[in-house]
């Protein structure tokens, strides 16, 4: 009970915090047409913010990303007039790869958008993921693997960098005619922290389950290395004719150009976020045994989806390089436009009307990647992934087809129990 009378003043600031609220209310109110609107909607607007690198270690990969996103979204505004009656607006935020200044970001970006587009850095995700549980953030992970799955209110739309590189593997033993009478030696590198450790599991895993491989070599780096002649070193004495890279492009630029010094030649394949096409000069030449695992398409396929992707890109940033992360930020953001659209049909544009339009949401990409359900947001979305090679430019290119290991969903069974 107040044991004075409030002044103008103090009522006035009284209704003020009343109003704002925090991040996490979705009591904005309804719309002229009866929507309910939560932070980041008007009735002209629908604002979604992108958390990214755009100036920090993989800032390439973030702009590309951030370029799908943005494309598609431009897209639905010039041909459709945007979602439910409203543009859709993207907020930018760099974050250099740091989670210090990922939290900061996310704290100064929460208030004024809707949901997250595309939040890229495992490690920020982590920093903020009691944030945008207590803000009932919806927030798509560009993070590709199977620890921001279980971030509540986080969504990973293709399949995560461990299906990826397990697929990669069971690929490479069957390239190398690995069978119980031919032993064919593998390595594996990855980051010293919990995400390496979870991709050793996924590649030991399919290497226990694939006939005739032998792990030799396990190497782990840390972000501040630059020179990795120690790790080089580990694989090649050890013999190591299949090496997998849980990397990122910075390793993997590194590793495979310490090792062409060292004259040391194995098998190659990598995740799809280990591969950025500025890296195609640099090492030119150097590339005829190196390969990437992609759970999506790349630019250089002939479909319908990067069609739409490539026309797109070109209207709205005409002068832009081609990168296949953007092919990802195209994945998220058509994601995020067709749980728009159900919310909108529901009525339902606040952070609860999101999540609940992404519930079991099922989209289609036209052939970019099979088709996806949501279920839940805590599985797997798709076993299925493809091997490419590096192309002239530093694109992708196919050299199969979409395919699911059963060592994949193994490891998935065995990781959730």
């Amino acid at each position: 009970m107040l044991k004075k009378p409030l002044t103008a003043v103090a009522v006035a600031s009284l209704m003020t915090l009343a109003a704002c609220g925090n991040a996490g209310s979705d009591a904005s109110g309804a719309g002229a047409d009866g929507v309910a609107m939560g932070p980041g909607v008007t009735d002209d607007e629908i604002s979604v913010t992108v958390i990214s690198d755009f100036s920090g270690p993989i800032a390439q990969g973030g702009i590309a990303g951030s370029l799908g996103v943005e494309a598609k979204i431009d897209q639905v505004n010039r041909e459709q007039g945007g979602i439910c009656g409203r543009k859709v607006v993207v907020d930018k935020r760099d974050t250099k790869y740091d989670p210090q200044i990922t939290t900061q970001q996310y704290r100064a970006a929460a208030p004024k958008n809707l949901m997250v587009a595309q939040f890229v850095g495992t490690a920020g995700l982590n920093a903020v993921r009691k944030n945008i549980e207590r803000d009932k953030m919806p927030t798509l992970s560009a993070s590709l693997n199977t620890q921001t799955l279980d971030l509540p209110n986080v969504y990973v739309a293709m399949p995560p960098f461990e299906v990826e590189l397990v697929n990669g593997l069971v690929w490479a033993a069957e390239e190398a005619g690995a069978s119980a009478s031919k032993k064919v030696k593998v390595g594996f590198v990855t980051s010293a922290d919990e995400t390496g450790k979870i991709y050793l599991d996924a590649l030991n895993h399919a290497a226990k389950a694939t006939e005739g491989l032998e792990v030799v070599a396990q190497p782990t780096y840390t972000n501040a290395d630059t020179d990795f002649t120690a790790q080089v070193n580990s694989l090649k004495d050890a013999g190591a004719e299949i090496v997998m890279l849980g990397v990122t492009p910075a390793q993997t630029a590194g590793i495979i150009g310490q090792s062409a010094q060292f004259g040391y030649k194995p098998t190659f394949v990598s995740s799809s976020g280990a591969w950025a096409s500025s890296l195609g000069k640099p090492l030119k030449g150097l590339l005829d045994k190196y390969y990437v695992s992609g759970g999506y398409g790349t630019l250089n396929d002939d479909n319908a989806g990067i069609q739409a992707l490539t026309k797109a890109r070109k209207a709205y940033a005409p002068d832009a390089k081609p990168d296949n992360f953007e092919v990802g930020g195209w994945i998220n953001g058509t994601v995020v436009v067709e749980a728009l659209r159900k919310a909108c049909e529901a009525k339902d544009l606040t952070r609860e009307g999101v999540m609940k339009a992404m519930t079991g949401l099922k989209v289609s990409f036209d052939d970019i990647l099979p088709a996806i359900d949501l279920g839940d947001g805590d599985s797997i979305v798709s076993f299925q992934s493809r091997v490419n090679k590096i192309g002239a430019d530093g694109v992708q290119e196919p050299v199969a087809e979409f395919f699911e290991s059963e060592a994949a969903k193994s490891w998935d069974a065995a990781r959730r129990k």
